[in-house]
């Protein structure tokens, strides 16, 4: 008798003997499609040849599921009798299982199904999965061992006054204890992990802020690491790229300041960043701006089968990592909720001329402005320039208020040739010395701007 063949949910095993096998192959199906069912007592074909079953059987097979899957599932046995033939009976153990806790592993090896084969999984289908969780993974919603009086008040006193100019609290005067209630931040006297997250007095989320000279990673003309609450470092990011990006002034009937990549942009970028990081190790979130581009990472990408294209394209409803914290930053006035971030991204970029790209892989997720190199100059200056005065300009536009030793460093040219693009840069108008000798500092000259 043939009962069928195997596939990625359906293993036949011939013997019992087998089980160190069969609890691997338990770990891929898992992992691949969440649930599956093995035989014993049948041949690889799906003829049924019918084993012994005793008592000491199902011991055997029940404690080394238990014992050396990870995570733990019950499974579920039962007998299935078969008549051959020549009309003997031939009984088969027939095991089901599930789960919903992937990645498993069995006897420490993390394994896929692929067709009826089980293989090694890959680190980066491996990180995939732990993502793939981390998306319904209740971190935010978990306790901490915090209390009210780890929350910094300012930072919270400034969130209150906020929420409650968009609408979006809607409390008379700031109570700590109220706002803290009212955002739903606290259960029994203790504060949820992403409420410490966002607003504790000691709270450890890392912000990595640099400006390069060029656009590997080799010199860089401004390093700073901060750590603090995700109120202050999200805002500290935003001020960080408005101070370090290029700016024009167009004047008509007053004068209005523009920077070369919209703010509405940076700050849903910068935003997105916090919401759907993942906080299981404490993240760092990474602001890097080079001569061409801007770029913004952080650890936690998106889940299979989505890009933010899709989000931009499509009607799709928001994937919440972090709910809790998202609805935070929403209340602020911070982002939506509703999955919009990515069409206001390009919306504002598609208007102002903007080129702008994502990348994700297993470990970050990343969102990357290009600069527009020519944004506060006529292009007449830069016909004039020689290639040594071109790259200490271009640094100086990149980042203004640089000394010698900082352009030595980032031209790569000598101090006599710094020091000789300079004196011409001078003589044609385009850069200014401010400061003393000693702690002065080079700077575009702003009569040239637009």
């Amino acid at each position: 008798m043939n009962i069928g063949q195997e596939s990625e949910t359906v293993e036949f095993k011939l013997t019992t003997s087998e089980i160190h096998a069969a609890v691997e192959t338990i770990a891929a199906m898992l992992n691949k499609k969440g649930h599956g069912t093995i035989y014993f007592g049948v041949d690889d074909k799906g003829t049924v040849k019918g084993q012994e079953i005793t008592d000491n059987t199902y011991k055997t097979v029940t404690d080394m599921v238990l014992r050396d899957l990870e995570p733990k599932i019950t499974p579920s046995l039962e007998v299935v009798k078969f008549v051959g033939e020549n009309g003997r009976q031939m009984d088969v153990l027939k095991l089901t299982f599930s789960g919903e806790q992937a990645p498993y592993s069995a006897f420490g090896r993390f394994l896929v199904r692929v067709g009826t084969q089980n293989r090694q999984m890959s680190r980066a289908e491996l990180r995939r999965l732990f993502l793939d969780e981390d998306y319904s993974y209740p971190w935010d919603r978990e306790l901490s061992d915090y209390t009210i009086d780890d929350v910094d008040d300012s930072s919270l006193r400034e969130y209150y006054k906020e929420a409650v100019a968009c609408g979006r609290l809607s409390l008379s005067s700031y109570d700590k204890e109220a706002v803290l209630a009212a955002v739903e931040g606290m259960k029994n006297g203790k504060l949820f992990k992403s409420t410490y997250a966002m607003f504790g007095e000691n709270a450890n989320i890392g912000l990595n802020l640099a400006v390069y000279a060029t656009d590997s990673k080799i010199t860089f003309l401004d390093l700073d690491i901060r750590k603090g609450n995700i109120y202050r470092m999200q805002k500290e990011a935003i001020q960080y790229i408005s101070k370090n990006i290029r700016w024009r002034a167009e004047i008509k009937e007053k004068r209005t300041d523009i920077p070369e990549i919209p703010m509405e942009a940076i700050r849903e970028a910068v935003m997105n960043a916090f919401a759907h990081s993942m906080y299981v190790p404490t993240p760092e979130i990474d602001i890097n701006i080079y001569p061409s581009s801007v770029t913004i990472s952080n650890p936690g990408t998106f889940p299979e089968n989505l890009t933010p294209m899709d989000y931009v394209n499509k009607k799709i409803s928001s994937l919440k990592r972090n709910p809790l914290l998202l609805d935070l930053l929403f209340r602020c006035h911070g982002m939506e909720k509703n999955g919009t971030g990515f069409k206001r991204i390009a919306a504002a970029c598609e208007s102002n001329g903007i080129r702008w790209e994502t990348e994700g892989n297993p470990y970050s997720f990343a969102i990357t402005f290009y600069r527009q190199p020519s944004f506060r100059l006529n292009k007449e200056i830069y016909d004039n320039l020689s290639d040594g005065e071109m790259a200490i300009f271009r640094l100086l536009l990149d980042k203004n208020n640089l000394s010698t030793k900082d352009l030595i460093l980032g031209s790569g040219q000598s101090e006599r040739s710094v020091q000789r693009n300079i004196a011409s840069l001078i003589d044609k108008g385009l850069i200014v010395r401010e400061g003393g000798r000693r702690f002065g500092q080079w700077v575009i000259n702003k009569d040239i701007l637009l």
